[in-house]
């Protein structure tokens, strides 16, 4: 079930590995589940529960995610050796905040607790601008 790091920006990956370890300090134990997704993997997800079978598992179309960017992570709690969505939230949200990253438990609109991202200051549709000009 751990996600691999591949596909993240290798700066985001540095910090999520210290955010980790203060979580570790912390008594807090966690796995990646979640790191970098294709747009066509988005857009995948983002089907789910809409125009295929299943649960809506995302509100984000392909590129209006950073996830996409490979700037995004999300993460269960290890408790007690076995994998869980009930844990010490709002310790895991202050280490995010303390390590520089963006909590997805802060948002306004959709809460996303086991999200965070480290946008760099950036909006995603600066993200999407760049990747287009790119691709001239």
């Amino acid at each position: 079930m751990s996600a691999s790091r591949e596909g993240l920006n290798p700066e985001f990956a540095a910090k999520l590995t210290l955010f980790e370890k203060k979580l570790a300090a912390n008594g807090i134990k966690v796995m990646l589940t979640c790191g970098y997704r294709s747009i066509e993997e988005q857009n995948r997800l983002y089907d789910q529960g809409r125009t295929k079978p299943g649960k809506k598992v995302t509100n984000a179309r392909g590129g209006y995610s950073w996830h996409n960017w490979g700037l995004a992570a999300d993460y269960v709690f290890i408790i007690n050796g076995k994998v869980t969505w009930d844990g010490p939230w709002a310790t895991f949200g202050k280490i995010a905040r303390e390590s520089g990253l963006e909590w997805g438990g802060d948002f306004k609109s959709i809460v996303d607790r086991p999200h965070v991202q480290w946008t760099q200051g950036k909006t995603l549709a600066q993200m999407r601008r760049a990747a287009a000009a790119k691709k001239k």
